[in-house]
């Protein structure tokens, strides 16, 4: 008995609506208790605005650090840049960026520029080239450093 009055009852709702339309007005966003208007209380936090600089962007885009000068062709990886790691299925990817703001995924064993991808984890991406090793570190680790350590040329 209840299934059928509650389906009646959302039946009646569903016609109002319908007969409504989009006529109805919603309340602006506001204190429930107050003056009504369009008139913002002190205590309100203006609404962030973002200028085209910070739309434009990437998300991807590091703040700081070497990584940054990756971008501009100068840093370790040349014109690319290990901007973080992403986890799909079992497998982590790293996350690159490209000298013209592309972005793509690199799997452990896959090439940026010279350099080999030897592990990827939250924190880091370990690379090698011949017998030199990077490690570009990122997250909640700390800040973004880039560490290389040269080993023998094979």
């Amino acid at each position: 008995m209840l299934p059928l009055l509650l389906a009646m009852l959302l039946g009646a709702a569903l016609a109002f609506q319908g007969l409504l339309g989009n006529d109805l007005d919603l309340p602006l966003p506001g204190p429930v208790r107050g003056p009504s208007g369009a008139v913002q209380p002190a205590d309100r936090p203006r609404p962030a605005t973002g200028g085209p600089a910070v739309l434009a962007r990437s998300m991807f885009a590091p703040v700081a650090g070497p990584a940054s000068e990756a971008g501009s062709g100068q840093g370790p990886l040349g014109a690319y840049a290990v901007v973080g790691s992403i986890q799909v299925g079992r497998t982590a990817y790293a996350v690159v960026r490209a000298q013209d703001s592309s972005t793509f995924r690199a799997k452990p064993g896959g090439k940026v520029g010279e350099w080999r991808i030897q592990a990827v984890t939250r924190d880091e991406v370990r690379l090698s080239r011949g017998g030199e090793r990077l490690t570009v570190r990122f997250g909640p680790s700390g800040p973004f450093t880039v560490t290389a350590t040269s080993g023998g040329t094979q």
